[in-house]
């Protein structure tokens, strides 16, 4: 009878970026182990995940591995029998080899000649005794952006045992029962409050909601549909589209309170939409408010603070312009939003405050004045510094307008766009706020009635 597995990793919060690719792997991993075993399934496996936990699940695994058979080559025939008849010490020896009498080896026809061969027959393990085999594999083959060492490892004699994050926790469940595995700690990480991981049957809700009035509490599991309804009582919504769905439409709903939409640069400039489901694990949305005072500083450096570095979704009316307004998504199920939104308000404000700073400092100095600063800022050993960079990109811009494009009337704009395109790298706003390299650039040279051509050319280079 096939059976379900259920895998559950429970580990320290995982980055956001790495999700995505990790629940993938982990699929691909799993499929790959049960194949290499030869442990039967109806499908391929399913993958779950949110920043503290990675899952797969198997629906119908077959109770026992196939059974293996194959048939191994020996010596040649004309080594293998003396004129005789008699066996030599080479056909002996094969024999020997795998427990049988010379009499039951075959005789296999190659293109090289006859030679003497033994069929293997191995019974399949029960599933139950082949999984630890299949953990193992698991863990190990899984690979990482960055790997952490936790003075962990398995007993397998393959060194430590490397993760993206400390594994906590585990389940290991075939059939509803626990399959005993264990990941070792060493003796350096041996204090207190350090253990070994074994699996078991408890999986853990949200870090800090929870139905019980004691967050952190195991939860006891038996199948998958069992599993996803328990996180879910405990605040944990297990698949990443149930979380982008939520995330949506409060958005939305939240928008249409403030008498606007979420910004459409938000899926222009930035995967903020892809990212926020893979940072929490029972999202909620709060609208908050900015100084409109704020709303006089360029639309790119107030959008670039709040996708970038708040991760907050700009609102706009609908004529498209920005509204003094934002909204956050945040992890946890508040019973007072506005002490939430209270305080990601103070936050943004104190980084649009020193933005306003950066942006009132910078045009007190012309972009040009800039150019020398770069000498200090190295673009690579090889080839010199962004002022040497600067001065071969003019040069170039000015030979290809002239010659390439035979436009010498845009040599002079291209020359001077090239000359000033890397300068507000010596800006306060582009030290802060690097994304808005080129971008700022642009903007200054305009407030300074550059040409379009220039300031264009630098904007979106």
């Amino acid at each position: 009878m096939d059976r379900e597995l259920l895998i559950e990793i429970g580990c320290e919060e995982i980055p956001a970026s790495w999700l995505p690719g990790l629940t993938r792997q982990l699929g691909e991993q799993l499929d790959a182990r049960l194949k290499q075993l030869r442990l039967e399934t109806d499908a391929s496996a399913e993958t779950y995940s949110t920043p503290r936990r990675l899952t797969a699940r198997v629906i119908k695994l077959a109770e026992r591995q196939t059974d293996f058979e194959e048939l191994v080559t020996g010596p040649p025939v004309s080594a293998a029998f003396k004129p005789d008849g008699e066996p030599t010490p080479a056909a002996a020896g094969f024999a020997k080899k795998y427990g049988v009498d010379v009499s039951a080896l075959e005789r296999q026809e190659t293109p090289k000649g006859t030679y003497l061969a033994y069929r293997v027959h191995q019974r399949g393990k029960a599933t139950v005794d082949v999984l630890p085999d299949v953990m193992s594999g698991l863990l190990r083959s899984m690979t990482f952006p960055k790997q952490m060492r936790w003075d962990a490892y398995l007993d397998d004699d393959k060194g430590d045992l490397v993760f993206a994050r400390p594994i906590r926790w585990l389940i290991l469940l075939y059939g509803g029962r626990v399959v005993p595995f264990v990941i070792r700690r060493t003796e350096l990480a041996q204090g207190p409050t350090v253990q070994d991981v074994r699996t078991g049957a408890n999986t853990y809700g949200h870090r800090f909601l929870t139905t019980s009035g004691r967050a952190g509490r195991a939860i006891k599991v038996k199948t998958f549909e069992d599993y996803e309804a328990r996180l879910l009582e405990n605040f944990v919504m297990l698949k990443r589209s149930e979380r982008e769905s939520k995330i949506k439409r409060e958005l939305e709903t939240h928008a249409r309170k403030l008498g606007g939409r979420v910004s459409s640069l938000v899926a222009a400039q930035s995967s903020l939409l892809q990212e926020v489901p893979d940072l929490v694990e029972y999202p909620s949305v709060v609208a908050g408010h900015f100084p409109v005072e704020f709303l006089q500083l360029p639309e790119e450096v107030l959008t670039t603070t709040m996708i970038h570095h708040q991760h907050y979704f700009p609102v706009v009316d609908e004529e498209g312009r920005l509204k003094p307004a934002f909204l956050a998504v945040t992890n946890t199920q508040a019973e007072k939003p506005e002490v939430i939104a209270r305080n990601c308000e103070r936050v943004l404000t104190a980084r649009l405050r020193d933005a306003r700073f950066f942006w009132e400092e910078d045009r007190k100095k012309p972009l040009e004045s800039r150019i020398e600063r770069l000498s200090t800022i190295l673009f690579h050993k090889k080839l010199g510094s962004y002022h040497e960079k600067g001065e071969r990109v003019a040069a170039l811009a000015a030979w290809i307008a002239t010659e390439a494009f035979k436009q010498p009337n845009a040599a002079t704009d291209a020359r001077q766009a090239a000359r000033l395109c890397k300068a507000d790298l010596a800006t306060d706003m582009v030290r802060e706020l690097t994304e808005l390299q080129g971008t700022m650039g642009g903007i200054y040279t305009r407030e300074e009635g550059q040409p379009e051509p220039v300031w264009k050319a630098i904007y979106y280079h």
